[in-house]
């Protein structure tokens, strides 16, 4: 445009020409922030070693939390990401302990084997080796540990840890190979860590070779220094364990006596010492105090695995002082509580012609979580969940569930990150780039009011010639000024986007909030049926007749329990959908489109309409031309500008995306594996559950049979006794009858 025509129109019309120059000001400004957000703009720095650094202090702190789940996770991103890095090598013993320390025994041997790869030079080498050792004793694998002791035993003496002998002691000791073991545990010195814990092994193995008297020695040593941790505590209650037996075998009852005092009550070795104790008192044929012993653990520990055994045991101390009416009395008590639980077991045995069938069936149906509590009568669940070979199949069942939740977890999580990489608001991965999105909606929102401004003075210009277009260009006034009204409502600067996306997630979290509340709800409404079950299971009331009904609430619990976990399922969705370029977003820019198409239509109209134009109106025409292609040429920059956080975010997606699809991978992989092991656990833990529920079965037929078998010797000792009575009053009235024969002999002979 002419610069002396332009100068004319500001002459012409002051108030007009100072308006538009602060339209042309505003436009400058925003011309400016478009080249500042441009500049701002930059590709993220490479990821450098200082990033891993940062994730293995992060990774180390949730370990010494004990979370170590949550350290795993950031560990195994730093070893999968940074093998260059010097934080490697320790990130890779923390994945492995942590690993270890979760229970997850077969992943952590491959970190620690990864851990001895790198080489006597790592400082983590020989603890790793040594954790290598202690999960031999956990797998039952055996065969590489003599290869670990060669490893240790080829670094100097000066450079092997403390704990080394200790750890080969141990594993000497299990593996009974006595005389390593000593060799090893005398290696450590008073002032060692695990002093305390070797002294005890040292005892332990001179028991296991017959040396009980070096073995009390030993014990009584460690007992005179004082015991300060938790665990030499319950090493200093171990030996007085150990103490108590020898002495019993040793046939030192007031010794063992002692020892066995020397346990505390809040002990869990309480009952043990208890039940030892009494022995010890049976032994010596002090039958008062075994009577004791067993009563006071039968009150402190009413639910201990060996009671019925105890409760026979007392049945028979009272037929040995002669008290055969509480004997009597104790054996019928104990035939009574324990033959309906022998029954009920006999019964469901009974009713399948393949137990191990049954009970593969039972844990597959069940593998969820597996619980006795499923197919047991209640007065039988405790007895049978003590045995250790049902509790040992419960653990492992559990364990493959935990895994089976973990991967499907694992595939959830999978799911939401593929949707949030691929949706139209992925741009708030990156919250600079988000950020950075926000900054320019506000200055694309200024923009049109720029442009607003200036369509709505060109339309008083134009309206004096418009002619035959008036019509058009009314229309599309209208049309734009609805669309302006619209836009109107929705945010202009970034704080006011920021202000309604955090709104908006406040509400996510009180939906979220209210959801939690809805499940206390279920879970209340669950448990007060399962005491309903227990109830009329207990009493026998109507159990059978309400099955029906029963089974429909727990229908009903399982609907309940779906569809919250889909609503929260739901809320955590619509939670990470909200951000910028969102689907209420996306609605926002397609109304700025319609607008910006209205006013390019507009314009168009109104091209022909200018030109008829002349003299003062001509020139503030001009004008506003001049700034709106400034404006639009600003709108255009914006536009590139979107493009480069566009192609940034793909950019940086694209690592993400492989790793996502590996994960893909994985996780398939992962869950054909753990196919096999729901197989084998099902097959194997069968056959295991039908083989100690039998075993549980018998027992309890036992200690029924030993209850009538005690009431028999009851009946049969007073029989016993009886005779004796009879036969003692038979051989009273003969020496009775000899003594009159011989008083009166002479008196017959007289006779």
């Amino acid at each position: 445009m002419n610069r002396s025509l332009l100068l004319v129109g500001l002459l012409v019309s002051p108030a007009f020409a100072d308006e538009i120059d602060t339209i042309g000001g505003k436009v400058v400004e925003i011309e400016a922030r478009v080249r500042e957000l441009s500049v701002e703009l930059k590709p993220p720095p490479p990821e450098g070693p200082e990033l891993a650094d940062r994730r293995l202090i992060d990774a180390q702190v949730l370990y010494e939390l004990k979370n170590y789940e949550a350290a795993s996770i950031i560990l195994l991103d730093v070893v999968t990401k940074f093998k260059d890095s010097q934080a490697y090598p320790e990130a890779l013993y923390f994945l492995a302990d942590s690993l270890f320390l979760k229970r997850d025994f077969l992943s952590s041997r491959t970190y620690f084997q990864k851990t001895v790869d790198l080489g006597p030079s790592n400082k983590r080498y020989q603890e790793a080796l040594q954790r290598l050792i202690e999960l031999s004793l956990y797998t039952g694998d055996y065969s590489p540990v003599d290869g670990y002791i060669a490893k240790l035993a080829e670094l100097p003496p000066g450079r092997q840890l403390a704990s080394v002998p200790y750890v080969k002691g141990k594993y000497f000791y299990f593996r009974q190979r006595y005389d390593d073991a000593l060799s090893a545990f005398k290696e450590i010195g008073t002032d060692h860590k695990y002093w305390f814990h070797a002294q005890y092994f040292v005892g332990a193995t001179l028991v296991a070779q017959g040396k009980l008297v070096d073995a009390i020695n030993v014990f009584d040593g460690l007992l005179k220094v004082e015991a300060k941790t938790d665990s030499q505590k319950r090493i200093a209650e171990l030996s007085h364990m150990a103490l108590g037996r020898i002495y019993y075998d040793r046939g030192q009852f007031t010794n063992a006596t002692t020892e066995y005092s020397k346990i505390s009550q809040k002990s869990e070795l309480f009952a043990d010492a208890l039940y030892e104790q009494a022995w010890v008192s049976i032994k010596a044929k002090e039958y008062k105090k075994a009577f004791h012993a067993l009563d006071l653990l039968l009150t402190a520990k009413p639910d201990d695995p060996q009671v019925p055994e105890v409760k026979l045991l007392i049945g028979n101390l009272h037929i040995r002082e002669n008290e055969y009416s509480q004997a009597t009395d104790s054996f019928t008590k104990t035939r009574d509580e324990f033959e309906p639980v022998h029954k009920q077991l006999d019964d469901i045995l009974a009713k399948q012609s393949d137990q191990q069938r049954y009970f593969q069936e039972l844990i597959g149906k069940n593998l969820g979580r597996f619980d006795v509590a499923t197919y047991l009568p209640p007065i039988a669940i405790k007895w049978v969940k003590s045995d250790p070979d049902i509790q040992h199949m419960i653990n492992v069942a559990n364990d493959v569930s935990d895994l089976k939740k973990s991967l499907e977890e694992s595939e959830e999580i999978v799911k939401r990150l593929d949707k949030a990489i691929s949706g139209p608001q992925r741009v708030n991965i990156f919250p600079e780039l988000a950020s950075a999105r926000t900054k320019a909606l506000e200055v694309s929102n200024q923009i049109s009011d720029v442009k607003k401004v200036l369509l709505s003075k060109e339309r008083e210009l134009l309206a004096p010639v418009a002619g035959s277009e008036r019509s058009e260009l009314d229309r599309l006034a209208a049309q734009r000024q609805a669309l302006e009204q619209k836009l109107q409502m929705m945010p202009r600067t970034s704080e006011s986007y920021e202000e309604r996306l955090k709104k908006a997630r406040l509400n996510f979290d009180e939906l979220d909030r209210r959801a939690s509340e809805l499940n206390v709800l279920i879970q209340n409404f669950r448990a007060e049926r399962v005491a309903i079950e227990v109830y009329l299971k207990e009493t026998n009331k109507g159990a059978a007749s309400m099955e029906s009904d029963l089974a429909q609430v727990r229908s009903l619990e399982d609907d309940l329990v779906k569809q919250y976990e889909q609503l929260r399922k739901d809320i955590a969705e619509a939670t990470q959908s909200v951000g910028i370029d969102d689907s209420q977003m996306q609605e926002e820019a397609s109304t700025r489109k319609q607008l910006a198409d209205v006013m390019a239509r507009e314009h168009d109209v109104g091209s022909a309409v200018r030109a008829r134009l002349s003299g003062e109106s001509r020139t503030k025409v001009d004008q506003i031309e001049s700034i709106l292609s400034r404006a639009e040429s600003a709108e255009k920059s914006l536009g590139d500008f979107n493009g480069k956080i566009d192609a940034q975010v793909e950019t940086r997606l694209s690592d993400i995306k492989v790793s996502i699809s590996e994960e893909k991978a994985h996780v398939e992989e992962y869950r054909r594996l753990l196919g096999g092991y729901e197989t084998e656990t099902v097959d194997v833990g069968g056959g295991i559950t039908a083989q100690s529920f039998k075993a549980v079965a018998d027992r309890f037929y036992q200690i029924v049979v030993r209850s009538d078998v005690g009431i028999i010797d009851v009946a049969w000792a007073l029989k016993q006794t009886k005779t004796d009575d009879d036969a003692r009053l038979v051989r009273e009235e003969k020496r009775e009858l000899k003594l009159l024969d011989d008083e009166f002999k002479e008196v017959l002979k007289e006779q």
